[in-house]
């Protein structure tokens, strides 16, 4: 997924074995899409650090597949409709505990939740609430969004009102970019939060539910969000403002049909899933550098 996923939007994965070794068909939105990650990623080695310890060198061979729309009926290990949050998950990918086990690259899967961490790095332009909100609400409602500093970064958890547009989100967003020329690279995770208490709003927290948002109080740190109750957030008052230059391009809003195409050095852009057109990934060098594209399957 990461891998085809710095090309365009993924809407489909399904992964089998056949004598010439591990083989999967990936689906993007559109043909366009298909050729840029095949033109990149044919006879290149998945990086080393998306393989398991027990697993040697991967090299990709991808040509393109005579199908157009991949038929997923569940969600598992070996399977993954990334369209559809609603998808049953298959018995086999569910453990004792009644938790979705693993993932589709075979890794258990953490917790979801409906608040997610947001971690930012090569922060060259400023990244603001409303930005954030504009990225996020993109895949539904925003609730509550609470920006705090930790380890020499910016990080920012971000409510949902459910935890199904939670878990598009992430999966749309993770390890994309919100400007040109991959700054402000996007990491997230599930919080452990439920809940975010935003007590006031300015411009590191704000709740989007409030009607008669309160006045800010005098300039206080937002606190620690991994002190305290681990299933509530509470976001401090106070403003804290970034001096840094915003940038000319920007994010582009998911939205009606289109699909954004890259090679391996493309810019990082986000688009909404139109159509579909299928490529094929069998056993066969080097990534390219991540960018992001937009969504069709390969073969």
């Amino acid at each position: 997924m990461q891998v085809f996923s710095a090309f365009g939007f993924v809407h489909k994965i399904t992964t089998f074995e056949k004598t010439a070794g591990y083989q999967a068909l990936v689906q993007f939105t559109d043909a366009e899409t298909a050729t840029a990650a095949k033109l990149a990623l044919d006879g290149r080695s998945i990086p080393r650090y998306l393989l398991a310890e027990t697993v040697g060198q991967c090299s990709l061979k991808i040509t393109y597949s005579a199908h157009t729309d991949l038929t997923v009926k569940f969600q598992s290990h070996r399977s993954r409709d990334y369209t559809n949050p609603y998808l049953p998950v298959a018995p086999s990918a569910i453990d004792s505990t009644g938790q979705v086990a693993v993932g589709v690259d075979g890794k258990k899967m953490e917790p979801e939740s409906n608040v997610l961490l947001a971690s930012i790095e090569n922060m060259q332009y400023a990244v603001t609430l409303d930005v954030l909100h504009m990225v996020f609400a993109a895949f539904g409602e925003v609730q509550k969004i609470a920006m705090f500093d930790k380890n020499g970064g910016v990080q920012a958890l971000i409510q949902y009102s459910d935890v199904q547009t939670a878990v598009v989100a992430k999966e749309a967003l993770e390890g994309h970019c919100i400007y040109d020329g991959g700054f402000c690279k996007l990491h997230i995770t599930y919080s452990r939060h439920t809940d975010l208490s935003i007590k006031v709003n300015n411009d590191r927290s704000r709740d989007y539910t409030m009607p008669n948002p309160p006045v800010p109080m005098p300039q206080q740190p937002v606190q620690n969000p991994y002190a305290g109750n681990p299933q509530q957030y509470h976001a401090a008052g106070g403003s804290h403002h970034q001096q840094q230059q915003q940038p000319q391009g920007g994010w582009v809003q998911p939205g009606g049909q289109g699909s954004m195409g890259m090679g391996g050095g493309g810019h990082n852009h986000y688009m909404a899933p139109p159509s579909s057109s299928s490529m094929h990934q069998g056993p066969g060098g080097h990534m390219p550098p991540q960018h992001y594209g937009g969504p069709g399957p390969m073969h």
